[in-house]
């Protein structure tokens, strides 16, 4: 009887295309690797993180007839990691156990020749899409972008695509004194909360890899008043944390937006 763990393709786009982050923060060694694209789909910023520090997160969503407008004229491309069932479940409880993101199952292409003698022509992956998002997205850390773009770099992307990610706009940490203060006691007020719900995310982990459905909902409710408070209180009185410019037509088109978990 074969009693080899059940494998999957999991595809990485974000800051696990970082051999540091995977194997040496996730400790998660993957059996073979893989670069693939994903067609019809982009990479997005939409995940909601926290204003003036790590404003939000990579997430992945299917290309609109709008997006060569918005500078999104890629398909979104990473790396591919066989690995077990077991270790991806590893990856849903490191990325916040159904919080932010889902489980979902796309279909990708090699990258090119090399990549095909190891996955074909198409290649059934299993990632993890947006289950909590906020439009308009906020912009990435400079730090954040740096992990998708070493990555990129590690793991030899088509130029093209890397060139893409450098040009990704980043948030930049305020630099009056006014909107230092701001950002200093919003940090001060919400940062300790944060890490109390990652703490009790971490403890409640399921054997799925995902929280309990009232952890699920109790952080995505802390996020939400996050935001609220930065939207309406500390965004009109110190300026955005969230690198979006004060020309955007923020006021109509402003809403967070979470939807039902698994």
């Amino acid at each position: 009887m074969d009693t080899q763990p059940e494998k999957v393709w999991y595809f990485a786009y974000g800051s696990n295309m970082s051999s540091a982050k995977f194997t040496g923060g996730r400790g998660i060694e993957p059996i073979d690797v893989a670069r693939v694209r994903i067609p019809g789909w982009a990479l997005t910023m939409e995940i909601p993180g926290m204003p003036y520090s790590e404003p939000s997160f990579s997430s992945i969503a299917p290309r609109r007839d709008t997006d060569a407008e918005k500078g999104i004229s890629f398909d979104v491309i990473g790396v591919a990691y066989l690995i077990t069932q077991e270790q991806y479940r590893r990856v849903i409880s490191s990325e916040g156990g159904g919080i932010a993101y889902r489980d979902i199952c796309l279909v990708g292409e090699p990258v090119d020749e090399d990549d095909r003698a190891k996955v074909g022509y198409q290649i059934m992956l299993r990632t993890l899409g947006t289950a909590m998002l906020r439009h308009p997205p906020p912009v990435p850390s400079q730090r954040y972008m740096n992990l998708l773009i070493e990555g990129g770099k590690e793991a030899r992307l088509p130029s093209q695509y890397q060139q893409y990610l450098s040009h990704v706009p980043v948030y930049e940490p305020p630099n009056s004194s006014w909107t230092k203060l701001g950002a200093l006691i919003f940090i001060s007020i919400w940062g300790p909360v944060m890490s109390a719900m990652e703490k009790l995310t971490k403890e409640s982990i399921q054997s799925d890899g995902n929280a309990p459905t009232w952890v699920i909902l109790l952080v995505r409710w802390t996020v939400f008043v996050i935001w609220v408070v930065h939207d309406y209180l500390f965004a009109p009185i110190f300026g955005r944390g969230d690198g979006i410019r004060r020309d955007h037509d923020y006021t109509h088109n402003r809403h967070y937006q979470s939807l039902n978990p698994r």
